[in-house]
């Protein structure tokens, strides 16, 4: 059996009993076919498995660094039920409090890794409120005191006060970072400020005090004993 001087296919010069072409992989001897169809498909395994092997390492790379922006207001057992929510179709007050929320649940169990890495999207979160009133800012201080950052709580405190004279949760915000940070002379004074101011705001009935009444009697109480 002679071997053709030059590929039939693509007429590259081929080498003395050549079976396939060099360049185009064409058998050039009869049988060639044949012989060649378990190489075939043996490259095309090999394809297949380099292929199954690329799809699990970008799929699993994607889902390590994708944040945990749809289950960021869970927590505890009902964190792993249902289908987590989804907090790109919320108001950006809501979207601010749901990681706001998530941030202190994640610091009253210990978790300052998860306080760390939501904070910077919560603070971005408040940054693109289009509207604040004293129940957000305080909202936002609480999550400050957690996270250890005083000042910008206490800013927030005298911010409430200055927009809303004698509000409730300016003396309520104070005497939390006072307390979070051993300044004893700040917490008693924030104390007596909240009792002097009790009364009168109470009566105005504001909805952000019928929301929160728990945490202000709560709070009342505590200052009363002091």
């Amino acid at each position: 059996m002679t071997t053709p001087t030059s590929c039939p296919a693509c007429y590259a010069v081929l080498a003395t009993e050549a079976r396939y072409c060099h360049r185009c992989g064409r058998a050039v001897v009869e049988g060639g076919s044949r012989e060649r169809t378990p190489w075939i498909i043996a490259w095309i395994l090999v394809a297949v498995a380099l292929g199954g092997i690329a799809y699990f390492v970008l799929t699993k790379d994607a889902a390590q660094s994708r944040p945990e922006m749809a289950n960021t207001g869970a927590s505890g057992p009902a964190a792993s039920s249902g289908a987590p929510p989804d907090i790109s179709q919320m108001t950006p007050r809501e979207r601010f409090l749901r990681l706001q929320d998530r941030i202190m649940a994640a610091t009253q169990q210990g978790d300052s890794a998860t306080a760390r890495r939501f904070a910077p999207m919560a603070i971005q979160a408040y940054g693109m409120l289009d509207s604040y009133d004293p129940d957000v800012r305080y909202h936002a201080g609480a999550m400050h005191i957690q996270l250890g950052q005083y000042r910008e709580a206490l800013a927030l405190a005298d911010t409430i006060q200055a927009e809303a004279k004698d509000h409730l949760f300016g003396d309520l915000l104070r005497a939390d970072a006072a307390q979070a940070k051993g300044d004893q002379a700040l917490l008693r004074r924030s104390r007596r400020a909240f009792l002097d101011h009790y009364d009168g705001q109470m009566a105005a009935g504001r909805t952000e005090y019928q929301e929160h009444r728990a945490l202000l009697d709560d709070f009342r109480s505590q200052a009363q004993e002091q």
